[in-house]
């Protein structure tokens, strides 16, 4: 036997362990987690609703999918107003707020390969200001850590009479102002 031919068998046997070893080590994508306020312009006092999305972009289930959010100064927490990512929609989980520490968590138990879940919390705007609100970064057991979300609650001493246009526009200049602030 030549000794080419006595190669083959053992690069053959590399080339499927690294094959098999790469599927088994392949691991899924982070869940992706998104977070606005509606209205984004409230007056002073004024209240708005926190909105958290959750989305597993995977074709196969995500387990124990957490996160948990702290509200900055500038905005009080009031009260969860809804969701589903601890629900029977998710296979159960938990959702705990405290509106005293100004924080609220949520675990989904089961996040479905493409599915998404929310959560809505009351909120009030008690400083005037931009005020960017950031999750923690969400996690799951099958996937590393996805990127934290933030939303900007900005308020004002009277909220001006602007179309919706125009108010879109206005949340975009304070928007930027609050990102300049924060680099700096």
């Amino acid at each position: 036997m030549n000794q080419k031919a006595s190669r083959l068998p053992i690069v053959t046997a590399v080339l499927i362990s690294a094959f098999f070893a790469a599927g088994a080590f392949a691991q899924a994508a982070p869940a992706v987690i998104t977070k606005s306020f509606s209205p984004p312009i409230v007056a002073l006092n004024g209240s708005s609703i926190g909105t958290i999305t959750v989305t597993n972009p995977n074709a196969v289930p995500l387990t124990n999918v957490q996160f948990s959010d702290t509200m900055p100064a500038g905005i009080d927490l009031i009260t969860q107003t809804g969701g589903t990512c601890s629900t029977v929609a998710t296979g159960g989980g938990m959702f705990s707020i405290n509106p005293g520490t100004e924080t609220f968590s949520s675990t989904s138990n089961v996040l479905a390969a493409g599915q998404s879940c929310t959560i809505t919390v009351s909120v009030k705007g008690t400083i005037l200001g931009p005020h960017i609100n950031t999750t923690s970064q969400v996690t799951s057991n099958e996937a590393s850590p996805g990127t934290a979300a933030s939303g900007t609650l900005t308020v004002l001493s009277d909220v001006p009479a602007l179309s919706e246009w125009g108010l879109m526009a206005l949340a975009g200049a304070l928007a930027v102002v609050a990102a300049i602030k924060m680099r700096a």
